[in-house]
């Protein structure tokens, strides 16, 4: 236990100063008007994505462990060499909002300990963990024919496949607690270049730290943490350009928010177009000049992975958009599975409903809708009762005119497009810095009561978050402490344990067929085949059930194939047939031994 532990925190370690040696590469390229906080965040997380873009782009050749090795230890050398720029960093801090975001941390730290469990309804079992492990073990980058979502923006999920290669399959769970600190550290920056000072800038990344909603979408394999950390990065260069090198560095961040998520295909090219106008000073000529340099930049750095896309799965973008997939040709999927794929994205974007008074309602669901997760909500009380008054008092400041158009342009985004909470994250960061400015605004108008009342309010934001967090996260940390327990977790909660141990314990399992579109692929050591995707994708799309499949089995050459009963289907596999031996059965499980003539 304490070896896989030392091994993950090493992990983690290490790719974190792998990733500061790459930042130092563009460091040259952010604007001399940030602060040394900014600085550092900023190389800290454009480190973390480059590593991103060279592990993927060196995997498409080779992915064994020793490239890696060899990836990360150009990024540490660089670390190493660079590490001046390291050096001398003031830190005044805020007791209060430090010991809050301190608990944060170390809640997910410790609660990453936990083995993962979860079944095809969980996303880092369903996906984000799963490309990793196959990559790694297939020793090279190519998409899953199962797995739709493993071909969706994979940088951070490549970054995963890293941790895991040097620290086992903990490294990567555990990575959430410093990822997540990104996002609070270029928040806090954000912050103070909007006027606040360093110790108002703590209470900044508290108040976002013990947002429900953020939280939600920043562990257990959600990227969404590091795909705000990424925009948030970069509007904070582009609102603070002013050479064309600085559109560069900005251009970089927005490729690499768009290399994370989809989303930031609709988001990126807004965000560009309000940095690169500066009012009515600005030139037209001047601003689409930036604007196409940024955008250019950009498109060059998510390019290779939706230039991956486009050459082995027919669309740049996949699964491709409705009005698209009508003229392109994808691979693993048919019509009809297209069809059921683009009703359950409906389904999960439909959120608090349109119309302008769904999106006037905004600010009091965002407040008070904390289980509404496909929604919105969980952000606490403070910024409805503070952030409007941060606006109004800031508003002589350009930089916080601006910011809050971006604000306004991403709630706007996510309203008409997916209205799921995490892909609201970025503006949650925004809203964090109107919050404590207003209450800073207030605490200056108000008397002795009135600083309490204030006060109170963000107190209230922040117990209520962090109790919440707790709360959701107490099997994880009692996991993480007692391996017993987390022994009966894995039992009790992974779908069909024992035949994953009898698969993974015997020798005379090479490669396992999995008839069953619901089975968790990610628990399997060895390799598989799935001929149906848990998103109705299909290995052949001339076979739509299992009776079409196994008469190709010689095609697939697995030595097992696992059989159960789930809401999905009975058993598929003919009773009392020569080519199948039961070699293992349990309740609802069989597997059979493929006998080949």
């Amino acid at each position: 236990m304490w070896l896989t532990i030392i091994k993950a925190i090493g992990a983690n370690l290490f790719v974190a100063m792998a990733a500061l040696g790459y930042g130092t590469w563009f460091a040259p390229l952010f604007p001399s008007s940030l602060s040394r906080l900014a600085r550092i965040a900023c190389t800290a997380i454009g480190g973390f994505g480059l590593l991103g873009l060279a592990l993927f782009v060196v995997g498409q050749i080779s992915f064994h462990r020793w490239t890696v090795w060899f990836v990360l230890l150009v990024g540490a050398v660089s670390a190493i060499s660079q590490r001046k720029q390291f050096r001398g960093l003031p830190i005044t801090v805020s007791k209060v909002p430090a010991i809050v975001v301190g608990c944060v941390l170390l809640l997910t730290a410790i609660a990453g300990l936990a083995p993962p469990i979860g079944d095809w309804n969980t996303d880092g079992i369903s996906y984000h963990y799963v490309g990793p492990k196959v990559w790694l073990r297939d020793g090279i980058i190519r998409p899953i024919p199962d797995n739709a979502p493993a071909s969706y923006p994979s940088l951070v999920e490549v970054v995963f496949a890293a941790l895991r290669a040097t620290g086992g399959e903990q490294a990567p769970i555990l990575s959430a607690s410093w990822t997540l600190g990104l996002l609070l550290a270029i928040a806090a920056a954000v912050g103070l270049r909007a006027g606040l000072d360093e110790r108002s800038c703590w209470w900044v990344a508290a108040l976002l730290a013990t947002m429900g909603a953020l939280y939600e979408g920043s562990h257990s394999g959600f990227i969404d943490a590091v795909y705000a950390a990424f925009l948030l990065g970069a509007i904070h260069l582009g609102l603070n350009a002013t050479e064309k090198k600085h559109f560069v560095g900005f251009g970089f961040f927005c490729g690499l928010a768009m290399a994370t998520k989809y989303p930031a295909l609709v988001t990126v090219p807004s965000i560009v177009l309000c940095c690169s106008w500066r009012g009515k000073e600005t030139r037209p000529w001047s601003a689409m000049s930036t604007a196409v340099i940024a955008l250019a930049v950009a498109f060059a750095t998510a390019g290779p992975i939706y230039l991956r896309n486009w050459l082995l799965l027919g669309s740049p973008i996949y699964p491709p958009p409705p009005g698209a997939a009508a003229y392109l040709h994808v691979k693993y999927f048919t019509t009809e599975g297209l069809t059921s794929f683009y009703q359950y994205a409906v389904w999960r974007g439909n959120g608090l409903g349109r119309g302008p008074l769904a999106f006037l309602l905004l600010p009091y669901n965002l407040t008070y809708h904390t289980a509404n997760f496909h929604g919105a909500g969980g952000i606490g009380i403070a910024p409805l009762a503070f952030g409007w008054i941060g606006l109004a008092a800031a508003w002589r400041e350009r930089f916080v005119r601006m910011l809050a158009l971006i604000g306004f342009v991403l709630v706007s985004i996510w309203f008409a497009t997916m209205q799921e909470s995490r892909y609201l994250i970025p503006f949650y960061g925004i809203i964090a810095v109107f919050a404590i400015l207003g209450w800073e605004a207030a605490r200056r108008a108000l008397g002795k009561r009135g600083k309490f009342l204030c006060g109170l309010a963000v107190a209230i934001s922040l117990a209520y978050g962090f109790a919440l967090m707790v709360k959701s996260r107490i099997p994880d940390l009692r996991a993480a402490c007692s391996p017993s327990y987390a022994h009966h977790r894995q039992e009790t909660e992974i779908p069909y344990w024992n035949s994953f141990n009898y698969i993974n314990d015997n020798a005379e399992v090479t490669r396992v067929l999995f008839l069953d579109r619901s089975i968790p692929a990610y628990y399997s050591n060895k390799d598989y085949v799935k001929p149906f995707g848990q998103w109705w994708e299909r290995l052949y799309v001339d076979a739509a059930t299992s009776r079409d499949i196994l008469p190709k089995i010689d095609g697939l050459h697995p030595s097992h194939v696992l059989d159960v009963i789930s809401a999905e289907s009975g058993f598929q596999v003919p009773a009392h047939s020569p080519r199948y031996r039961l070699v293992f059965e349990r309740p609802g499980q069989r597997i059979y031994q493929v006998i080949y003539r």
